[in-house]
C-alpha cells in the first residue's frame, strides 16, 4: 500500500500551510441591546416585583389594617378592639370599635346583631352575642360596644371572631389577634 510521504517538491500535500482565499470582510455593525434585555433593568424590574408580591401578600395577612388608606379597599366596615378592661378579677370587658367607611344603606341602623367568638388556634372555646337596634352609623363615623369575658376564656385565647349582622342584609366578620 503506498504512503504519502512529505516532499518539499509537491506543494499540494502541504496541508497544514495553505492559507484561505483571501475575500474581503463586511465593516462590523455596532450591536444595540433592547433596554428590557439590559442587566441592570432586569435587577430593577426583579426587584420591583418582589417588593410588589411582598406587599400584596402583607395586605393579605392583614398587616396594613392599621394604615386608614388600605383599609378602605378591604371592607365597608371595620373592627378591632380598642380597649380592654382588665381591672374586674373574674372579667375582662373589651370595647369594639366598628368604623363605617362606606356601608351607605341608611344612616341608621334597625338591628344590629354582634356575635364574638374567641379561639385558640382553630378550637372554639367561648362565643357570645349581644344585640343593639336603632343605632345611628352615617359614614365616616365610629360607634363602640363592650362585650364582657371570662377571665379564664381570655387568657386561653389568642384569636378573636366578630361578627357583625347589620339589619339582616349585611355581615361582616373580622378575625382579631388578641395581644397579652
Amino acid at each position: 500500500m503506498a504512503r504519502e510521504v512529505y516532499d518539499p517538491k509537491k506543494p499540494e500535500l502541504e496541508f497544514y500551510n495553505v492559507k484561505p482565499p483571501h475575500t474581503p470582510k463586511m465593516p462590523k455593525i455596532p450591536r444595540t441591546t433592547n433596554i428590557f434585555s439590559r442587566r441592570w433593568f432586569m435587577l430593577l424590574y426583579g426587584g420591583f416585583l418582589t417588593v410588589v408580591v411582598v406587599l400584596f401578600f402583607a395586605n393579605r395577612a392583614g398587616l396594613f389594617d392599621n394604615i386608614e388608606f388600605f383599609r378602605k379597599f378591604r371592607a365597608p366596615i371595620t373592627s378591632k378592639i380598642n380597649n380592654i378592661d382588665s381591672k374586674n378579677p373574674e372579667v375582662v370587658v373589651a370595647t369594639i370599635e366598628v368604623n363605617n367607611f362606606n356601608y351607605t344603606n341608611s344612616n341608621t341602623i334597625e338591628e344590629l346583631k354582634a356575635s364574638v367568638s374567641l379561639y385558640n388556634n382553630k378550637k372554639l372555646i367561648f362565643t357570645g352575642n349581644d344585640k343593639f337596634y336603632n343605632v345611628m352609623f352615617p359614614v365616616g363615623q365610629r360607634i363602640g360596644f363592650r362585650m364582657p369575658f371570662d377571665k379564664n376564656y381570655w387568657k386561653k385565647a389568642n384569636r378573636m371572631l366578630i361578627i357583625l349582622d347589620i339589619d339582616d342584609n349585611f355581615t361582616h366578620s373580622n378575625f382579631v389577634r388578641i395581644r397579652r
